[in-house]
């Protein structure tokens, strides 16, 4: 089974934000955030995973922390939300259901739960937080088993999202540059 991860450059905003796609609501408008440059820390603490040595040192247990700065625009909010609906359309036909799709103009929570024919199956629950138009914050806790993993695998992701400055600098809407932790 391959993991395909988000963009590191709109984790965030597109877990905050993803109800909106799983629910397919027409709309697209920006979220009642700044536009500009965001700095994201997302740190993922995994358990279970079997050794494989294509990941990363510590991938198997442990934690990483991954900073990264990315520039929201209005367009690029438009383009990442029609990513979302490409990737839940592709959830759809993986057997995945949404559900407890719950949203208001401060949080955003809901639960994902896929399986496949070769055994797999994984469990997600995600809450997104908008603290103001310049924070946000939440948690991502996925589990999985299957085939290659019996015992199941566990990943929780702690996010927080911090706006910088209208003047995105040297990062280019939809693009996200790492940043020291």
């Amino acid at each position: 089974m391959k993991l395909r991860l988000l963009s590191p450059a709109f984790l965030p905003l597109l877990l905050s934000f993803a109800a909106l796609a799983a629910a397919q609501i027409p709309t697209i408008a920006p979220p009642p955030i700044k536009m500009g440059l965001w700095q994201s820390s997302v740190t993922v603490n995994m358990s279970g995973m079997p050794n494989n040595p294509n990941m990363p040192s510590g991938a198997g247990g442990g934690s990483m922390t991954h900073v990264n700065q990315s520039c929201m625009t209005p367009d690029s909010w438009r383009d990442a939300f029609r990513n979302m609906q490409q990737r839940r359309q592709q959830a759809a036909s993986a057997n995945c259901s949404t559900l407890n799709v719950s949203q208001d103009a401060h949080q955003v929570t809901f639960d994902m739960n896929c399986s496949s024919q070769q055994g797999f199956t994984s469990n997600v629950h995600v809450q997104m937080l908008l603290d103001s138009e310049e924070a946000m914050h939440g948690n991502a806790t996925v589990k999985m088993s299957g085939p290659n993993f019996p015992q199941g695998m566990s990943m929780t992701s702690i996010i927080t999202s911090k706006f910088v400055s209208s003047d995105c600098g040297d990062v280019k809407p939809g693009q996200s540059k790492p940043v020291q932790p």
